[in-house]
């Protein structure tokens, strides 16, 4: 991939990311490839960005407020609990999609799987606990975490508060828990979209899958 070098730097430099994270993942991609194809000096990707790992989150930060506006746009045009499911996932399947491999960093490699711990609901916000009493985890990782932890809740809680809602007016089973119920849901429908980003692309429309997943949750949850 060519990057257009007319580009402003930080622009070359967040496309180049792009492409290199795209490609190799978090920890083995190096900050030396990302600016020998933006063609930016090492002391330019610094002034913007500071480090590699606030470079990738401003790539994904930069990409997930536009797709959050979409999920909230795309619910509020239509009245009913079926078809604002089906927006949903429309605009979901579509941006997962796209973004299957940066997503599945974020899933897979900062937030804390791989360092032995789990984010839990605390009160209003979040806390991170090791799942192993020998893990030790610094402030900084700790913050890691809760940052790119928050990109997912910020997508997943527009489906609860839908859940929720539907609960009110009686829609869904008396059984069902809105959290639990959002997060198999969610975290169901973007790993299945991790395993098959290619094939969904190729054999189906966003909205013929939207309507797929839409039909098997409420076959399940609905009275």
């Amino acid at each position: 991939m060519a990057i257009d070098t007319s580009l402003p730097k930080d622009i070359r430099i967040l496309q180049a990311a792009e492409e290199v994270f795209s490609q190799h993942g978090y920890e083995k991609a190096t900050l030396d490839e990302i600016i020998a194809l933006a063609d930016v000096g090492k002391g330019t990707v610094y002034k913007y960005f500071g480090n590699k790992e606030h470079l990738f989150y401003k790539l994904v930060a930069d990409k997930n407020a536009p797709f959050l506006e979409k999920l909230h746009q795309a619910v509020n045009s239509v009245d009913s609990f079926e078809e604002k499911l089906k927006k949903y996932f429309e605009v979901m399947v579509h941006f997962y999609v796209a973004n299957s491999t940066l997503w599945q960093i974020i899933c897979f490699e900062m937030l804390g799987g791989t360092n032995g711990c789990r984010v839990n609901s605390d009160g209003d916000g979040f806390k991170v606990v090791p799942r192993y009493n020998s893990v030790k985890l610094s402030e900084e990782t700790i913050e890691r975490i809760l940052r790119y932890h928050k990109i997912l809740h910020d997508e997943y809680d527009i489906l609860a508060q839908l859940i929720t809602k539907a609960m009110q007016d009686n829609l869904l089973k008396e059984d069902t828990v809105p959290e639990i119920t959002t997060k198999f849901v969610f975290f169901g429908v973007a790993m299945s979209i991790f395993n098959q980003s290619d094939d969904i692309a190729a054999d189906m429309t966003d909205e013929e899958a939207a309507r797929i997943i839409t039909d098997h949750f409420l076959r399940g949850n609905a009275r």
